[in-house]
């Protein structure tokens, strides 16, 4: 095959795991997406698989993440930066794998796997680089059965073994098309190996999943009301504004009421105001004295234009739990801020461009994992950004909750596949720790997730829509009682597949530098002339 076409691979591997992800949801694309890609990386130096990696990676940052050209506070330069950012680490991955490309197949076939895995975890935990996004695995969120593991492995699990799928299918395609003459008996044994691998691995995969699909959740019951009012905040608002909005949620709230449920949840940001203001405040106080029901609310904990009072930050993105009395029963502080949107990474020490960020006060993070109780119920709320990260999200699960909330603000999505892509997300973190998750978001998706990472029910419209809708959904939420392994340990598969692609790189390494040795025939030895 002309060297030409190794590009034409690579963007087509990106076309294909683009439309596996959300909003396209081909996820069966997922399993042979990559195909492409390894079959060019294996055909190029370690400087061209650089290049195609980085083409693989600015192509699928294209497709996955072209909202971010649309929305107004992107310019052609921040979004250029993070599509060539995302594309750094598929260069990084191209690199890798070219230089493991010639350890033995078997070898290979787990190689592969991990240094995607390695890339993957680096890629979700790189300081406030950090971007969870659109993982390999997120494909596969309608398919119960193949992601249980993650409530073992995380996340990393399923994309591990989506990779090695692709690796066998990358090295079995060009040998079917390439090599008509019988093959020598050890690469047929080799290839029977690999089979035999990948076959025992996907049976264990979907074993697993339709044994934990068969359990039976818990008799312990919740009723919760998830509220979608489709309005967004704003600062400076004026009061006829202000007034307007609360009107639209006390409505809601009240329809949501006549259910008897025992929690009403608004979206994050729904407060026109910090609480402590004074339309907020007698608006969401009145609300749960009236409907005798626990209602949490998101907004700002304090107002950074004016003096902190006790107990609370000078600004904060905050839930607050309101009690039947009308009182606040709790706060939660957003733990982990979403970079140069609500704080400065580095600030004092790099002076970052008016075009990355105008952001001039940070907010004040949290420093507390706060859980809500009603009765001997406890829930966790991460707030928006934090949902993405699957540390933060088990912690709260880990110090007790029984079900969690998931409250967002998504509205500078618009109506784009970016809000069915942190969908997907919630549906692992709900599979990771086996609770199910009651998500509201101020223009959609709002609905419930179970533990098993069904989608049971939305806030739509009369005609299916779920985004920029306005409506209530009620359920009685099941309360997890046990902890899952992934729960307990957090991302030790992924740290373990970090030390087998270290193992492998150095493997690689040796086999490169090892002398050849090669076979001489003994010939007798002729006597030197004397020297005259």
């Amino acid at each position: 095959m002309s060297r030409a076409i190794l590009p034409t691979l690579a963007a087509a591997s990106a076309v294909l795991t683009t439309l596996a992800l959300p909003s396209f949801n081909l996820g069966a694309l997922a399993w042979f997406s990559l195909v492409p890609l390894l079959y060019a990386l294996r055909r190029v130096g370690a400087y061209g698989a650089a290049i195609l990696g980085l083409l693989f990676g600015c192509c699928l940052a294209g497709g996955i993440f072209y909202w971010l050209g649309l929305l107004a506070e992107m310019t052609v330069a921040t979004t250029a930066v993070m599509y060539l950012g995302f594309g750094f680490f598929y260069a990084l991955f191209g690199v890798l794998y070219n230089r493991v490309r010639h350890l033995p197949p078997v070898w290979l076939l787990v190689a592969a796997p991990a240094l995607w895995v390695a890339v993957e975890y680096a890629r979700s935990n790189l300081f406030f680089l950090a971007l969870p996004w659109n993982l390999l695995a997120h494909s596969q969120h309608r398919y119960l059965a193949v992601i249980q593991i993650s409530d073992v492995t995380g996340v990393y699990g399923l994309s591990f073994v989506l990779v090695m799928v692709n690796q066998f299918v990358s090295e079995l395609l060009p040998h079917v098309a390439e090599h008509r003459t019988p093959s020598p008996r050890s690469a047929r044994a080799n290839r029977v190996t690999q089979a035999v691998l990948v076959g025992v691995m996907l049976t264990v995969v979907v074993a697993y999943g339709f044994f934990k699909l068969g359990e039976v959740e818990g008799s312990r019951r919740l009723r919760v009301a998830v509220v979608q009012a489709n309005l967004l905040t704003h600062n400076r608002m004026s009061v006829e504004q202000q007034i307007d909005h609360r009107r639209a949620y006390d409505r809601l709230t009240r329809e949501a009421a006549q259910a008897r449920p025992e929690l009403i949840i608004w979206p994050s940001s729904s407060l026109p105001g910090p609480l402590n203001s004074r339309i907020s405040s007698i608006l969401v106080r009145r609300l749960a004295r009236d409907t005798g029901t626990y209602v949490l609310v998101g907004g700002a904990g304090g107002d950074k234009f004016t003096p902190a009072r006790d107990g609370q930050l000078p600004y904060s993105n905050s839930e607050f739990l309101i009690a039947l009395s009308g009182q606040t029963e709790g706060q939660y502080n957003k733990i982990r801020l979403t970079p140069f949107s609500e704080f400065v990474p580095l600030r004092g020490t790099v002076h970052w461009p008016g075009w990355l960020t105008t952001l001039k006060d940070s907010f004040v993070a949290g420093t507390e994992y706060t859980l809500f109780q009603i009765g001997e119920t406890r829930f966790g709320t991460p707030i928006c950004w934090e949902n993405t990260f699957a540390d933060v999200f088990r912690r709260f699960v880990r110090d007790g909750a029984h079900f969690m909330v998931s409250v967002t603000n998504e509205a500078f999505l618009g109506d784009t596949s970016g809000p069915y892509q942190t969908l997907a997300m919630n549906v692992f973190r709900a599979v990771e720790n086996r609770v199910t998750i009651a998500r509201a978001a101020t223009t959609g998706v709002s609905g419930f997730i179970s533990s098993k990472g069904e989608v049971l029910e939305r806030v739509t419209d009369g005609r299916g829509r779920d985004l920029f809708v306005s409506g209530v959904v009620v359920r009685d939420v099941p309360l997890a009682t046990t902890k899952t392994f992934y729960t307990l340990h957090g991302d030790v598969f992924a740290q373990s597949m970090i030390a087998v692609a270290a193992a492998s790189l150095l493997a690689a390494f040796v086999i490169r530098k090892r002398p050849i040795t090669a076979t001489v025939t003994s010939v007798p030895r002729v006597p030197a002339a004397p020297v005259t």
